[in-house]
């Protein structure tokens, strides 16, 4: 049979023990990144949600003042 020696072994299993921490940090990195997107995503969503909130309550409060303005003298315009 084919039989491989000490030094061999030895290489080959410190080989996969690299490797293994290798492909645990890379698959790691890769979730970090993942959820990172993933927050700047949201993120980006909640603030175009809260400037549309901030824009509709400015021109609301802009067309109360102006309600407001006509009231007072409904002779002039």
């Amino acid at each position: 049979m084919f039989e491989l020696s000490k030094q061999r072994l030895t290489a080959d299993n410190q080989f996969s023990k690299i490797q293994t921490r290798s492909l645990s940090h890379a698959r790691i990195i890769s979730e970090t990144e993942k959820l990172i997107q993933h927050r700047e995503d949201n993120m980006l969503k909640l603030r175009g949600l809260r400037l549309a909130k901030e824009a509709n309550v400015k021109q609301a409060g802009l067309a109360a003042q102006i309600k407001t303005k006509s009231r007072r003298r409904p002779g002039f315009k």
